[in-house]
């Protein structure tokens, strides 16, 4: 799988390896997981496509292909959480903050969200089945169910990877 991430255990330490890019990675604070349930702090198990990327800057700052969607982070932009909302695992623009939960993306612009692209693990939003799960910049020793890694290494994927590019994760 030439254009395949793949995230992996080895010697007790997480890997994301990428054709010549090999990284330590974290993972959810509770392991891995084949279910993955709404706020479990899992991350699931499979191959998955990426979704739109996004981050705290300009497009043209980032080295990556243009056939990937992206978008610099504003004030009103939230990914919804809330598994009694019809908006479910999406991004939305709201300008205050919404009744319902959601990640609120700026809050978290200047450490993971840096620099991140989506994991498409519930890319038909069901219910309960998990939201927001991203790749992203990880300076933790653990995520909330995303793969992290360090924002030097998130910064060269991002030049290295295309629209085409999936991302396996593994036990």
């Amino acid at each position: 799988m030439e254009n395949c991430i793949l995230v992996k255990k080895e010697n007790n330490q997480f890997y994301l390896t990428f054709k010549s890019l090999k990284v330590e990675a974290t993972i959810g604070k509770n392991g891995l997981t084949n279910n993955l349930v709404e706020g479990d702090m899992k991350t699931p198990i499979g191959e998955f496509d990426l979704g739109i990327a996004f981050g705290m800057h300009e497009r043209c700052e980032i080295n990556m292909n243009e056939d990937i969607p992206y978008f610099k982070i504003q004030n009103n932009q939230y990914w919804i959480d809330d598994i009694n909302s019809k908006f479910y695992n999406q991004l939305i623009m709201l300008d205050k903050k919404p009744k319902i939960s959601g990640e609120h993306l700026i809050d978290f612009a200047n450490e993971d969200y840096e620099y991140a692209i989506e994991i498409k693990v519930n890319p038909h939003n069901i219910i309960g089945k998990g939201s927001a799960i991203m790749l992203h910049c990880n300076k933790n020793e653990y995520t909330y169910g995303c793969v992290g890694i360090s924002r030097e290494n998130m910064i060269k994927l991002l030049g290295m990877i295309d629209s085409n590019t999936k991302i396996k994760i593994e036990d």
